[in-house]
């Protein structure tokens, strides 16, 4: 009789002395004993369960992932009893059980937490006995953790047991000398030969099917993902983790190529600078963010079911997180109506674990080192050789040339004298970061608790420059007959420093041949008599540039099980923030150098600015879920009504006047900063909505996903509060038809698409409303008057995305998974500022302008190369390619005006003006929103070395015109994706990942402002000396190192971008089988090694990093549970 168990891992207890175990149990009741009342029955545990023609088998795995009740069984029996079809919503365990077992010649009892199953007559005992010998071993997971239940059968034999609690067995058998079978349900079956050793270690290795692929979490409501028809992609901790240990943003940008991180050249790796996420491309136009209240293409991110911030999921701890769902079409997002237009960030803690005490550490060390490999600067003597031919030693006037001469002389001679500063390296360190976090769980079935603290020092790679995170989180869930209540507490704690260096730049710019010191050893405050300050001696001063919050969420849940197939799940989300900003400069600070003595500018040197923030907002929802099932017909009706309120409040001053640096206290200050005052600000949002969704399958074969959501928001026009937003999606398993089973390759098959529409909400509070402000400096007749600051618009409606996608999941020969999406996305009722008649007395207000689209694919793969269970060896290979592109559909003449200014502000003839030497963004209809508009050029004339442009009749002029302007490439590429490998064998694993792009191109603002506009009164790129054009006859593709006039967008720097980044390594080993860990009662032991942007290839050759430089990081980690 083969023998089986199926019941949940429980992991070994930490041992600790007596009297401190004492201790603790006490403490930790008396907590609980203040908060909650523990009764509750196993009984009272609520089972869903639907399925046609399943094993029992497959029904008790399931119950048992609902409930974590544990099951004891013997498979003759079940596989006597047959089949079963299963129709139950919310019944009791007890019901639950006795509706699947009702026609079948099996009973069930409950014992001491375990259901035992077993046949109705007696079980006959075995006609013989074998001879003695004992066979004695445990069973665990690929973690170390014990697998109670399992069983062991001698194999050709029906002898066999089943694993204790600790997943220890005792097998008596006839012979040392025998083979033994080994299964679990969720895991691979493994024959182990015993060969005379009664001390077994049986390691299985769990089975691909868990949990997460059969349940879709959306945030609002669980989606089943056989019948699900959206474009979804579901992460989990193991995978984040495998990519990428620094944060789930990177983690979720290497697997998943849809989900991008717009690369910041001038942020580089600056730990306080958040990052611009993309999803699907962008849906707002680009240089319009002044109109939205954060990043108007950022996604929405919900956190544990409530809506929450990028710097919250930038600063969570990886090992907090169980998964991560993206939701990236109508089917799956349209369920958050007005705010999931672009896309849906998805994000699910870790529960709290039934079982005794257990104990979690995690930490981390993270090593990071500065990336310098893009920059190119001259030394000294070359510095010294292209400021003579740039001419700056040059004047015509007879007293500036005696001085330039002196200049000439004092930089010549120190150059000479070995002075040959690399002043990129003063300011940086290779940052040594931590991160630690320890988590108590355990319980019951009636109540289970997690308590978790967790520590993330982010140490950048400039001097001074650090992120500090501390966080707190306490997790109660408690069960009480048909009710379970679920509560939340976190409170985190981060302070952001800057660095005292300020922007790298200031390094960059700073010229070889000058000294950091003088001769005493000081740091040199001034360079060029006071024009350049010296940032290695601003560091030295007592300044401060910092940041703080205080970030506090309460989320309280309670689910009612109405009735068998009814819930109702009432949840309220509180989130309260604090956030401050100090930034003190003192008066001798190296920028207030050339302020005399004797000026009101003199009293007011030193700066200080404070910046007090505050953020509350509260979600409530009423959710309801309804399922039924007539024949093959299978419905789940879901409903919610939401309420939220979002306030911010801020205020601020700037004051100046502080004569010294031990002065740092903003109460010192002599006077506001002249033109300003105290000033603050408050945005009050509210909003309500109503979403109803329908999920229909037929036989589990032909699907229907239906949501419609109602939103209202104070935040749009009177006339236009309510925006209705929905979706239809359908489905057809192929794989599930008669005529596909003679194809036994195909394991899925599986066709879906969907439309509808939602909407993009991070706009400021009072846009549609006409606003006043006082006036503060003069009377009128004896009393204040006010100012009218903003025009009413009540017709200003929400901004819309339409999004159609047609999709597929395939599954071959068990190892070749596919999934492949299509999609077009119109986004209309683009919000900007319209342009009005100056009668009016404003310039502009606020009004919906403006259409684009975004269009393109994403193609998944992963095959199973090799795998053989025996000795834990796998082999996987994947690869993911996305391709958008975007284009406007249509603008309104605030637009063009728009394009007409940028092109009268690039005409301006000026020298030193970054601005005009970036192309501009225009908006014209059939054009891409990320094209370079640029002049078209011929090159440099070899005679002179000035530049021949292309006129747009084909004529060739040295004179730059915007009227000239055509697409000279698309920074957007063609295609981008990841691919790599993943290889297990034993307790040890490897993890290789790259990123790619191609196809798209780029405007080289390198080449622009370091070569071709290069400042030869700073440090310059050495191409500036070897590249420009400096005589007739010179074939070079930069203009006359003497000409100083800017140059204005022009083709020559538009170059094809192809990228290949080795994004990151992972190697790690489990300790599970290790002899030592039972020794020291330790359930299990992990350690890792983690690399990310190790390394890049690309075609273009441009300075990374301006203000702040990038780095590579490697870290080391470890995962102890006791």
């Amino acid at each position: 009789m083969y023998l089986t168990a199926l019941c949940k891992n429980k992991e070994r207890g930490f041992v600790l002395p007596t009297k401190i175990w004492m201790i603790m149990k006490l403490s930790f009741v008396l907590m609980l004993a203040c908060t909650l009342h523990v009764c509750a029955a196993v009984n009272a545990q609520t089972v869903t369960l639907h399925g046609k023609n399943i094993s029992l088998e497959k029904a008790f795995s399931d119950i048992r992932k609902q409930t974590g009740i544990n099951f004891f069984y013997t498979a003759e029996d079940l596989d006597r009893a047959g089949k079963v079809d299963a129709d139950i919503n919310n019944l009791q365990l007890k019901d639950a059980l006795s509706l699947l077992l009702r026609d079948k010649a099996l009973t069930f009892s409950i014992v001491d937490g375990v259901v035992i199953i077993k046949k109705k007559e007696a079980v006959k005992a075995p006609e013989t006995a074998l001879p003695p010998g004992d066979i004695t071993g445990k069973v665990t997971n690929e973690k170390g953790e014990p697998i109670p239940g399992a069983t062991v059968m001698v194999l050709g034999t029906k002898n066999g047991t089943l694993t204790n609690s600790s997943g220890v067995f005792t097998l008596r058998t006839g012979s040392q000398d025998v083979t033994l079978m080994v299964t679990a349900i969720g895991f691979k079956r493994q024959a182990v030969k015993v060969k005379g050793d009664n001390a077994l270690q049986v390691v299985l290795e769990q089975e691909a099917t868990k949990l997460d692929d059969v349940v879709i979490s959306t945030g609002l409501f669980n989606r089943r993902k056989e019948s699900f028809t959206g474009a979804v992609a579901t992460f989990s901790s193991e995978q984040l983790k495998t990519v990428s240990n620094q944060n789930v943003l990177k983690s979720l940008a290497i697997l998943d190529p849809s989900f991008q991180i717009v690369e910041n050249l001038s942020a580089g790796s600056n730990p306080n600078q958040m990052p611009d996420i993309q999803m699907r491309g962008q849906t707002g136009f680009p240089d319009l963010k002044g109109d939205y209240t954060t990043n108007p293409n950022l996604p929405l991110f919900i956190l544990d079911g409530f809506q929450t911030t990028l710097e919250k999921v930038n600063d969570l701890n990886m090992n907090l997180v169980q998964s991560i769902t993206l939701l990236k079409d109508a089917s799956a997002k349209a369920i958050y109506g007005s705010k999931a237009g672009n896309g849906v960030v998805v994000i699910e803690t870790k529960p709290p674990t039934a079982g005794k005490l257990r104990v979690s550490y995690n930490g981390s060390m993270d090593i990071t080192a500065p990336d310098l490999s893009s920059y190119k600067l001259t030394n000294s003597m070359q510095k010294i050789d292209a400021e003579v031919l740039s001419g700056k030693y040059t004047s015509a006037d007879p007293a500036i040339q005696a001085g330039l001469l002196r200049d000439y002389s004092t930089n010549l001679q120190a150059a000479l004298e070995g002075v040959n500063t690399y002043w990129l390296s003063q300011p940086l360190r290779n940052g040594i970061g931590q991160r630690h976090a320890v988590t108590l769980d355990g319980g019951d079935d009636a109540l289970r608790y997690s308590v978790s603290l967790n520590y993330n020092n982010v140490a950048g790679v400039m001097k001074g420059s650090d992120r500090n995170t501390v966080s707190g989180i306490i997790n109660l869930i408690y069960r009480k007959r048909n009710f379970q209540f679920r509560n939340s507490l976190t409170i985190d704690r981060n302070r952001s420093d800057n660095s005292p260096y300020g922007s790298f730049s200031r390094v960059a710019m700073l010229n070889p041949y000058w000294r950091m010191t003088d001769d005493n050893g000081n740091y040199i405050k001034t360079f060029n008599n006071g024009a350049v300050g010296n940032p290695l001696y601003d560091a030295t001063l007592n300044s401060k540039d910092f940041t703080t919050y205080t970030n506090i969420i309460e989320n309280f849940y309670t689910d009612w099980d109405v009735a068998r197939n009814l819930r109702i799940t009432a949840r309220v989300g509180i989130q309260t923030q604090k956030n401050d900003l100090e930034q003190f400069t003192p008066a001798n600070h190296s920028s207030y150098a050339n302020v005399l003595p004797g000026t009101d500018a003199y009293l007011d040197r030193g700066e200080y600015s404070i910046r007090n923030g505050k953020m509350s907002s509260l979600n409530a929802d009423l959710l309801a879920n309804y399922s039924f099932r007539l024949n093959k017909h299978h419905f789940f009706l879901n409903g919610a009504y939401s309420v939220t309120q979002d306030v911010t409040a801020a205020n601020g001053m700037t004051m100046v006047g502080f004569p010294n640096d031990k002065m740092n206290d903003i109460s010192f200050g002599y006077r506001y900063k002249p033109g300003t005052k105290a000033l603050g600000t408050e945005n009050t949002s509210r909003s309500i909505a109503l979403t109803s969704a329908l999920n229909y399958s037929y036989d589990d074969r032909l699907l229907l996903d239906l949501s419609y959501r109602g939103n209202a928001s104070s935040q749009f026009g009177a006339d236009s509060r309510w925006g209705l937003f929905w979706s239809a999606g359908a489905g057809w398993n192929l794989h599930r038809e008669k005529f596909m089973q003679q194809f036994r390759f195909i394991n899925v098959l599986k066709l879906r698409g969907s439309v509808g529409t939602t909407g993009t909400q991070n706009f400021n509070s009072y846009q549609s409303l006409a606003t006043y402000n006082y006036i503060t400096d003069r009377t009128y007749n004896g009393d204040m008057g006010l100012d009218l600051a903003a025009l009413p618009n009540p017709h200003l409606q929400w901004q819309q995305v339409q999004d159609n996608n047609i999709g597929a999941d395939i599954t071959l020969f068990d190892r070749l998974s596919l999934r492949f999406d299509y999609y077009i996305r119109d986004t209309k009722n683009l919000l900007s500022d319209m342009i009005v008649a100056p009668s009016a007395g404003f310039d502009t207000y606020k009004e919906n302008i403006g259409e684009s689209r975004n269009k393109g694919y994403q193609l998944g793969a992963s095959f199973r190369v090799y795998s053989r269970s025996e000795t834990r060896t796998a082999v996987n290979v994947f690869v993911n390619v996305a391709q958008n592109t975007n284009r406007i559909r249509k603008v309104s003449n605030s637009l063009v005006q728009l394009n007409k200014e940028a092109d009268e502000d690039k005409g301006e003839v000026s020298t030193g003006n970054s601005d005009s030497r970036k192309p501009a963004t225009r908006f014209e209809p059939g054009q891409s929103m990320t094209a370079i508009w640029v002049v078209p050029s011929l090159g440099i004339d070899p005679a002179n070395g000035k530049e021949i442009f292309m006129k747009k009749d084909g004529s060739l002029t040295y004179v730059w015109s915007a009227a000239d302007y055509i697409v000279g490439g698309d920074s957007n590429p063609k295609y981008q994706g990841t691919f790599g490998v993943n290889v297990q064998h034993s307790g040890l694993s490897a993890n290789f990942a790259f990123s790619f792009r191609a196809g798209g191109q780029q405007y080289n603002s390198t080449l622009v402002n370091r070569v071709e506009n290069a400042d030869f009164n700073y440090n310059v790129d050495i191409r500036a000396l070897e590249q420009r054009w400096k005589q007739p006859g010179d074939r070079t593709l930069f203009k006359d190192i003497a000409d100083r006039t800017d140059t204005r967008p022009s083709s020559r720097f538009v170059q094809d971008l192809h990228e290949l980044l080795f994004s990151s390594v992972s190697l790690g080993y489990d300790f599970s089988r290790a002899n030592w860990l039972r020794a020291a009662n330790i359930n299990r032991v992990y350690l890792a090694l983690n690399m990310n942007d190790l390394a890049r290839i690309s075609s273009v050759k441009t300075e990374r990093g301006l203000d702040y430089p990038f780095a590579r990081t490697i870290s080391t980690s470890l995962q102890i549970t006791f």
